[in-house]
């Protein structure tokens, strides 16, 4: 079997018998490609002919053009790919059995904003919607906008998750959301307060005609289901009104929530929860940014301070 072949299967196992998501296929279809390309595997007349040492060249490879995390995610991609040609007896064995990987994993840091900020992103919402009472449409439209920004700094879903919301997925009544996360995960989110729930439900009241239960919850000015280029640009227009000093992003409201409620001392299990990661280890990227807030505190304010003052008052 050629190496497209074994690529083109493989990409119709994760598409037809896995469900991957688009999104999640693209990146595994280009990770492949990229290995593909390289002369010492494109010489090459069948898979069977990769070995490990077609792999540690393609890794010497990265490492010289990519940042640990990249590197990580592509030998992810080619593990499970090597994974399923040995599962349908493709291969004998992967190239990856038996061979020692080491990488240095630079840590990098979630961008957040500053709560300040947060406040005056919304203030600007807010204040923007004044503005356009007088105007039926445009009101309208700023009612979404802060439903959007209310729910992202609320639950701290990712976009693609709040773009899919349904209106079905939405219950005021119990102050909950059925978010479908990662996976074709499930999880419940609790509304916590009013300002969220307010939002909501004046949206709601303002597009009730065009929805139903099967319909998308958000929708765009044309009356279809709102995109993740929509979000991004609704957040960019209240980023400029409000003249904060963050270039705001979707995302950075999943990372401020996070890091926010680490910081007040919710227990990192229910912040798992919460963001619908498999794994622990991935929230726990949150208490890194979580320390810099406990060192930048007991700079300013550990009691050794106290004593230094009182020695030089002396």
């Amino acid at each position: 079997m050629t190496v497209q072949k074994a690529i083109d299967n493989f990409l119709l196992h994760c598409r037809l018998e896995r469900g991957l998501a688009p999104f999640t296929l693209t990146a595994y279809k280009l990770d492949l490609s990229q290995f593909q390309e390289k002369r010492y595997v494109a010489s090459l007349n069948s898979v069977t002919e990769i070995d490990k040492n077609v792999i540690r060249n393609y890794l010497s490879w990265l490492d010289d053009n990519y940042k640990p995390r990249s590197i990580k995610r592509k030998i992810a991609t080619l593990k499970s790919f090597f994974s399923f040609l040995e599962q349908e007896e493709h291969i004998e064995n992967s190239p990856f059995r038996k061979l020692r990987l080491r990488l240095d994993r630079a840590v990098n840091l979630p961008r957040t904003l500053s709560l300040p900020s947060v406040n005056k992103l919304l203030k600007a919402a807010y204040n923007s919607l004044e503005r356009a009472k007088q105007d039926t449409a445009n009101y309208k439209e700023k009612t979404r906008d802060i439903a959007v920004l209310e729910i992202l700094f609320s639950t701290g879903i990712r976009v693609s998750e709040l773009c899919k919301l349904k209106v079905s997925d939405v219950d005021l009544r119990n102050q909950q959301i059925l978010v479908l996360g990662k996976g074709k995960r499930e999880r419940v989110i609790p509304l916590c307060n009013d300002s969220t729930v307010n939002a909501l439900t004046t949206y709601m009241a303002q597009y009730t005609e065009y929805l139903d239960p099967s319909t998308q919850f958000f929708l765009n000015r044309d009356k279809r289901p709102l995109s993740d280029q929509s979000v991004r640009h609704i957040i960019k227009k209240y980023n400029t009104l409000s003249c904060i000093p963050e270039h705001a992003t979707p995302h950075m409201f999943r990372h401020t929530i996070a890091t926010l409620l680490l910081e007040n001392g919710v227990d990192i299990r229910n912040i798992q929860k919460l963001l619908g990661h498999s794994s622990l280890a991935v929230t726990e990227i949150y208490t890194h940014v979580s320390l810099s807030a406990q060192r930048e505190a007991l700079t300013e304010r550990h009691p050794r301070l106290q004593l230094n003052a009182e020695e030089n008052n002396r």
